[in-house]
């Protein structure tokens, strides 16, 4: 496998991926169990079509529509629209993607104008960290930084939002030497697995586990990576990305 292409499965896998959707805390957003579903079905996508994923968006945009509005209404279809350019991503469609990431960001700026909300920062910095994936290195250098400040934006809302602090701490797994810290990183991810501090849910977790992985990985501990992307294939069985590089590990 290709560095670059070894680098492309690694963003679809850990980088950024927390869907929020978690056990709501007081004044947080709800989502309806149809997003729940369409969230769970991209990240266990093997053998879902482009139209499939296409087809749940619409209906769960559409029961948004129909029973929410404001500010709420508005970061659900954007967090919809994060999901939607995940799916397209492990099909391959990266120019579709960014589109729908683009969708997320405008979302959350305007919305953030209005009214400071946790969940609107977490899904503008999960769509800022899919673009810096497949767009330019000019585009990944200017707005990456935003990640880890929106990140702690909303952990100042909130904070016991695990996505959010997942998030604030992917620089220290994810970026390259020497803007990495991977002791700090498995540190933090500790506390997010094996802890009560944060508010995590399944996909939330299958996330942690997977950056575990990676973080064994970058340490060349290939036995414990290959058991960490087990665990979290155990939450999603089909998940393309993990399916991909867990052979691929000698």
């Amino acid at each position: 496998m290709k560095l670059e292409r070894f680098f492309v499965v690694m963003i679809l896998i850990c980088f950024p991926m927390l869907l929020a959707a978690q056990v709501p805390a007081p004044g947080t957003v709800t989502y309806p169990d149809s997003y729940y579903a369409f969230r769970d079905t991209m990240f266990n996508s093997q053998g879902v079509s482009a139209q499939q994923f296409r087809s749940d968006y619409e209906s769960v945009v559409q029961e948004v529509k129909s029973t929410t509005s404001g500010v709420e209404q508005e970061v659900i279809v954007a967090r919809c629209d994060y999901v939607l350019g995940r799916a397209y991503r492990y099909l391959g469609m990266n120019k579709e993607a960014g589109e729908c990431f683009d969708r997320a960001i405008e979302t959350c700026k305007s919305l953030l104008k209005k009214q400071e909300l946790a969940e609107a920062y977490v899904v503008y910095a999960d769509a800022v960290s899919q673009n810096c994936s497949i767009r330019s290195k000019v585009y990944a250098m200017a707005q990456g930084p935003k990640i880890k400040s929106m990140a702690k934006k909303a952990l100042e809302l909130d904070p016991a939002y695990g996505a959010a602090k997942y998030l604030e701490n992917s620089q220290n797994i994810f970026a390259p030497e020497p803007f990495c810290d991977i002791d700090e990183g498995m540190k933090v991810l500790d506390q997010l697995l094996d802890t009560d501090q944060f508010r995590m849910d399944k996909a939330d977790r299958y996330s942690a586990l997977s950056a575990r992985a990676y973080g064994y990985l970058q340490r060349g501990m290939k036995e414990e990576a290959r058991y960490w992307y087990g665990k979290a294939l155990e939450i999603y069985p089909g998940n393309v990305a993990v399916l991909e590089i867990l052979p691929a590990i000698k």
